[in-house]
């Protein structure tokens, strides 16, 4: 998991909440804040082992709230950007990938 603010098109004030399952096309958003369904959202976060910090936009495109962790789940589908980052986000799954398979 990996730290995130983001905030929705149309209000002033950035949340923040936490990346699960991110890939090239887009990631798993968990947050206490609920979105609402095709809301367009900024993001910006850190990837690790890097000194990029990822600014994206994305749509929402499936939410759930998960009772047992009294979080929503979002998922998000990248809209837009930038090539550099697009590629540190692929190397940064596919290292995760080869460390979970030694």
């Amino acid at each position: 998991t990996l730290p995130v603010e983001f905030s929705v098109d149309g209000e002033a004030n950035p949340h923040d909440g936490s990346v699960f399952d991110l890939g090239a096309g887009g990631m798993r958003l968990v947050a206490s804040y609920d979105l609402p369904a095709r809301a367009n959202v900024g993001l910006k976060f850190g990837l690790p082992g890097t000194n990029r910090t990822v600014q994206a936009r994305g749509r929402v495109v499936l939410s759930f709230f998960a009772r047992n962790e009294q979080k929503f789940h979002h998922g998000i589908a990248f809209t837009s950007i930038e090539p550099g980052d697009h590629t540190a986000i692929l190397g940064f799954v596919e290292s995760n990938d080869a460390q979970r398979r030694a």
